[in-house]
């Protein structure tokens, strides 16, 4: 069915006249969906309808509205959008007392202009003649309000009445008040405009380069002002520096130390609103990541290094599945004449440990508290001993197999070993958004609570950032790293699941005091049941990455390592028999114990395991960081990389240093330090040191030069030196045969 132009509501504004039930209404006022209609005649009744059953009542029409025609205005054509005022009062909450006077003070007479009375018009009240809308038209009444306001000493026109009304019309009250009252100071200032723009790509360019201060920025201004305006109309231009300051203020440009806060505090978050992670059973999501531990400790060579924490959590029951603590290294060099590559901590077989580390009871050890053990926990030992033996003895912390992993973009875990073995284990995995840290917001608050719970009570804590850091702190008695790593787990079982999470409360109980994430566990283990997954030794060698790689007479070479044994034997030069390998098969090694390697035959699914060629020389447990340092040191003295037996020899001596420690008789002097230039007094230093003494006896008198001034500017004559006869001419003297009025004057 057609809708005709007509069927379209008439528009009901503010000071509108309407035909409705007979009578002719004033519109007073529109609060809502409801309209205050003023009856226009004595023995009317004013009324309150609601808009829809308004424009619904039989005959109902507006007879003098926005977009009703006057006598002396053209209809508007049916395609026109119609006015809608958005009169009310609310609209004048805030502004000055002044501005709401002038408001109210145009409204009367705006009304009046507009019906014939002025709002302040009681029931009934007949237009005065020179305001009455059937005599006179619009014109007139501008004309009539104009003249009336001028004898009232107020000095308008009739366009000012007119545009006054007009704005009515269109905009309500609020377009009767007078905007140079409410109008805010410009966020520039008298600045000019281009120089602001300028000013906005300058400090874009620089959101990614260090931070600098206030100074740095009105600089690179001034510079770009100059190279754009040229130099005398960018003087003209340039802002002062104190008003410069204010500018950056008005824009919210920040510089120094509050540009840092910023950067560090709010720079990756994400637009509003936040969600925040959901989970309704343990393992649904589990939200992996690494941070710095600000902690030094003793790596296997015996030096002070930083350190890196990994590790797992899960969102229901905030419960650390799994952590693991490493050591940065400096680099390493892959030549005698190549750069050294940058330092790294967490590996791939990392992560890959955490996750098998998920799936296992973590042990007690004998030397951990009996409080951290699971029995006499909140955990729910029996029940959890009777479906997996491995729970007996185990430490207060349970095994959650997850679900879905959420992680960050890193290498570590975006990269194929980590994809492959979550496939092998049936986890999926859900990467995190790029430069966003609140979609892992519980890891990352996790790890803040570890620091704050854990690192500062440690020998070695360096602090957040060099602002925190204590003077002597590498001096201090480190620990190792695998002491430290004990240290951890035992924090866990006992100072992280027995420990009451603000976070952790009953939703139907808000009241209770907060739960352990043990406590939750054991609540959500109740319904949701547990089923251990058994992990063996075969199943743990396929979780470590691989390498393909030809076995040769010699064996395998990896990682400028040999590896050898007779049961690779039927492996060598012979053909793996997967698409696209030809020769090479997959080996799997461990960066943490590099002293063996593993051969995978897919053909029957055995295993052939390969040692280190020159471990005799090592004759002790030892890492790939280690093997890294020995190397470098080997290149430094100008050996290479393929010399295993050297690199083996330097290895052992390097334990062997990292286990005697450090000397109690010699006191350990610090490197010399280039600091630049010097400050303090400057040592005395002898100006001849170097130089010989001269022999006085053998120095002969000089001649007296007894010259006439007028004479210098002769030709350069012989001078007679002693010993030599006055008549002969030396070679290259430039004085010809030396005859001449000086030559016999000086003979």
């Amino acid at each position: 069915m057609a809708v005709h132009a007509s069927a379209r509501p008439q528009v009901v504004a503010v000071g509108s006249a309407v035909h409705w039930r007979g009578g002719t209404y004033l519109v007073a006022a529109l609060q809502g969906t409801s309209v205050h209609l003023f009856s226009r005649h004595a023995d009317g009744e004013d009324a309150v309808v609601l808009l829809d059953a308004l424009h619904r009542s039989p005959g109902f029409r507006v007879l003098d509205g926005p977009d009703a025609p006057t006598h002396d205005e053209v209809p508007a054509p049916p395609s026109a959008p119609a006015r809608r005022p958005l009169g009310g009062a609310d609209l004048l909450d805030g502004l000055p007392d002044q501005a709401r006077q002038e408001a109210d003070f145009w409204l009367d007479h705006v009304l009046e202009v507009h019906t014939g009375l002025p709002g302040f018009a009681a029931p009934g009240s007949a237009p005065r003649p020179c305001y009455d809308p059937e005599r006179t038209t619009l014109r007139d009444r501008y004309a009539a309000k104009a003249a009336e306001l001028c004898a009232a000493h107020h000095q308008v026109s009739a366009a000012t009445v007119e545009r006054k009304r007009l704005a009515w019309l269109e905009q309500g009250v609020w377009g009767l008040v007078d905007k140079r009252r409410v109008r805010g100071r410009s966020r520039q200032g008298r600045v000019d405009e281009q120089v602001v723009t300028l000013l906005r790509k300058v400090h874009k360019r620089q959101e990614k380069k260090s931070i600098g201060t206030r100074s740095r920025l009105f600089e690179l201004l001034r510079r770009a002002c100059v190279r754009k305006f040229k130099k005398k109309r960018a003087e003209q231009l340039m802002p002062s520096r104190a008003t410069f300051y204010r500018l950056l203020d008005r824009l919210g440009i920040l510089c120094g130390k509050q540009a840092a806060a910023r950067r560090g505090d709010g720079s990756h978050r994400p637009d509003p609103p936040f969600t925040l992670a959901m989970a309704t059973a343990p393992g649904e999501q589990v939200q992996i990541d690494t941070t710095s531990l600000d902690v030094l400790a003793l790596a296997e060579t015996g030096r002070a290094v930083s350190v890196e924490l990994t590790a797992a959590i899960d969102v229901v029951s905030r419960t650390i599945l799994a952590a693991v603590i490493r050591p940065k290294s400096s680099g390493t060099k892959t030549g005698p004449h190549s750069r050294r590559h940058g330092g790294r901590a967490t590996k791939a077989v990392d992560a890959l440990l955490l996750l098998a580390e998920m799936c296992t009871p973590q042990p007690m050890r004998p030397h951990w508290s009996l409080k951290a053990a699971a029995k006499g926990s909140d955990l729910p030992y029996a029940q959890l001993v009777e479906a997996d033996e491995r729970m007996e003895g185990a430490a207060a912390r349970p095994v959650i197999i997850p679900e879905m992993i959420i992680m960050d973009n890193g290498k570590v875990f975006a990269g194929r070993a980590f994809m492959n073995a979550c496939a092998q284990l049936g986890i999926s995995v859900r990467p995190a958004c790029a430069n966003s840290p609140t979609h892992k917001a519980i890891i990352e608050r996790t790890f803040g609570s570890i620091k704050s719970l854990f690192s500062q009570f440690l020998p070695g804590y360096t602090g957040k950032d060099l602002t925190h850091r204590g003077k002597h702190v590498a001096g201090e008695r480190l620990w190792r790293i695998d002491q430290l790593n004990d240290f951890l787990q035992q924090w866990i079982a006992l100072g992280w699941q027995q420990r009451p999470h603000e976070e952790l409360r009953n939703p139907f109980l808000p009241s209770m005091p907060p739960r352990t994430p043990n406590q939750v566990f054991a609540a959500h283990v109740a319904s949701s049941g547990y089923v251990p997954l058994r992990l063996s030794a075969e199943d743990r060698l396929r979780l470590l990455p691989t390498a393909w790689v030809k076995v040769t007479d010699k064996g395998i070479r990896l990682n400028n390592r040999t590896y050898d044994s007779r049961a690779l034997n039927g492996y060598r030069n012979t053909l793996s028999g997967l698409p696209g390998k030809g020769q090479r098969w997959p080996v799997r090694y461990h960066p943490h114990q590099p002293e063996k390697v593993w051969l995978e035959d897919y053909r029957d699914n055995t295993w052939a395991q390969a040692d280190f060629v020159y471990q005799r020389l090592i004759g002790d447990a030892w890492s790939e960081d280690v093997w890294d340092q020995a190397t470098a040191a080997h290149l430094d003295k100008g050996g290479h990389s393929r010399d295993e037996t050297a690199i083996a020899r330097l290895v052992r001596s390097l334990l062997e240093r990292a286990g005697r420690g450090p000397s109690r008789t010699a006191t350990p002097q610090p490197a010399p330090v280039e600091r630049g230039m010097h400050v303090g007094p400057t040592p005395v230093q002898d100006p001849y040191r170097g130089i010989p003494a001269p022999a006085y006896h053998s120095v002969a008198s000089l001649p007296v030069m007894d010259i006439n001034p007028r004479e210098l500017c002769a030709p350069a004559v012989r001078l007679a030196l002693p010993g030599s006869p006055p008549d002969t001419p030396q070679a290259g003297d430039g004085c010809g045969n030396g005859s001449g009025p000086a030559s016999t004057e000086q003979s």
